[in-house]
């Protein structure tokens, strides 16, 4: 069934049971996922899949169930499951969106690469990995992604739209060795076209981590400054997006909910998220639930302006949604999401950044960043780096950072001009004042 006939099916039934309310969101995909082990091809991949899913108010209650089947009986068991829900649920004035004024933006069109064209951009990666030092030994994965597809929504509130979208990526993790020490190195992007992805860049920079870790020892504790490049820092930010989440200021689950107007970062600190921003992954003119996505200024110059916000939490406390519906796959009804969360890049260079103090330490690696408590924002994590001196560079592992991410965005001194995506989150270069290392 298409989207047509399947919207028909379960609006009539919502009529026929004089429910209060549907939703319904449809997916279909195809794509292609490629991996190599070794050098050798581990996975090949092509597929399609759809999925449906359906929300249901009835009494002010919400019900939820999903489906795979497109056959009309199955979608009316689907809309009979959710109804089921409903009427088990406690009534909480529950409802849906009505249309908005959508931004205009295009979607991506584009192909799919050919399996060939796939299987030579992986080998793309392995050349320039092997290349890039004698000391590469492995190309422990080289994993490729190409899909495309659309999603439709419709509500009884009038709400019927639909978005074409594309992403492509690429990930590569190689090993170095020297004698019997081995160090790992990985990178990987994600974007809207594979040509907007480097292969070249992909197998570089994961064998250059690699080869910067060699050699690495540990050091006694000390205070340092230290340099988060886009990736490690990336990290970090996502911790900081969950204290802006709506449904954590309502729960009581954020530091920052108390906080709006006032400073709570380093002026350096503007932190966005951008539902329009042109040719990124998390653009389209709707959400999860079918509102207007937008831009949202959360952190200006270091003062709190704003949350995130889906419709279901904004009612909760009587505020717009932001157009920060997600949902983690058709399984899942919409929660509050990112769409393209970043930091706004500075004016440095990353050698103008490592060149502020006699000693900064960059961190080339972060273990244990999921046991950070996202309410207080303490932290403790195993780092290891480069400490960057004026007669050179030397490689330092079993190190620990501990701290409270809320106090280490004060410390932000400068940003680097090298804002890159990993994601949904984006961040330059970061260059924080002095955090206590502990070491040997």
């Amino acid at each position: 069934m298409n989207f047509a006939e399947i919207k028909d099916l379960v609006f009539d039934w919502q009529q026929k049971r004089e429910i209060d309310a549907a939703e319904i969101y449809f997916f279909q995909e195809n794509g292609l996922k490629i991996s190599k082990k070794d050098q050798k091809l581990e996975t090949f991949q092509p597929y399609q899949e759809s999925g449906l899913a359906i929300r249901i108010i009835q009494h002010g209650a919400l019900g939820f169930s999903y489906t795979t089947s497109l056959s009309p009986e199955d979608i009316e068991k689907t809309a009979e499951r959710a109804l089921e829900m409903a009427l088990n649920m406690p009534a909480e004035g529950a409802s849906f969106p009505s249309p908005g004024e959508y931004p205009s933006l295009s979607p991506p069109e584009r192909e799919l690469l050919t399996p060939e064209e796939a299987l030579e951009r992986l080998e793309k990666v392995e050349k320039e990995a092997l290349s890039f030092d004698k000391r590469i030994k492995r190309i422990q994965e080289a994993g490729f992604h190409d899909a495309r597809g659309e999603i439709f929504l419709a509500n009884t509130n009038g709400i019927d739209v639909s978005w074409r979208y594309r992403s492509s990526s690429l990930v590569a993790v190689v090993i170095a060795m020297v004698g019997q020490e081995a160090q790992m190195g990985w990178e990987w992007r994600a974007a809207l076209f594979p040509e907007e992805v480097y292969p070249e860049e992909i197998g570089k920079n994961a064998a250059r981590r690699a080869v910067l870790r060699l050699g690495a020892k540990s050091a006694p504790s000390r205070k340092l400054p230290v340099l988060l490049p886009p990736e490690i820092a990336a990290d970090f930010l996502e911790l900081v997006a969950e204290a802006l989440s709506g449904d954590n200021i309502l729960k009581k689950k954020s530091i920052l909910a108390d906080k709006l107007g006032q400073k709570v970062f380093s002026s350096q600190v503007t932190l966005v998220d951008n539902g329009v921003l042109v040719d990124a992954l998390g653009s389209r003119p709707f959400d999860d639930e079918g509102c207007p996505q937008s831009e949202t200024i959360l952190i200006q110059e270091g003062l709190l302006e704003g949350f995130l916000f889906n419709y279901y939490w904004g009612q909760k406390v009587g505020r717009n949604s932001t157009g920060n519906a997600r949902r983690p796959n058709f399984k899942n009804p919409p929660e509050i999401g990112l769409t393209n969360f970043y930091l706004a890049p500075g004016e440095h260079s990353k050698r103008e950044l490592l060149a502020a103090y006699p000693e900064v330490l960059e961190v080339l690696e972060v273990l244990g960043m999921h046991t950070a408590d996202p309410y207080s924002g303490d932290f403790s994590v195993g780092i290891s780096g480069l400490l960057h001196k004026q007669e050179g560079a030397t490689p330092l592992s079993g190190m620990a950072l501990s701290g409270n991410i809320f106090d280490l965005f004060q410390k932000v001194e400068a940003l680097g001009n090298d804002l890159t995506f990993y994601g949904k989150i984006g961040s330059p270069s970061i260059l924080i004042g002095e955090l206590d290392l502990a070491g040997n």
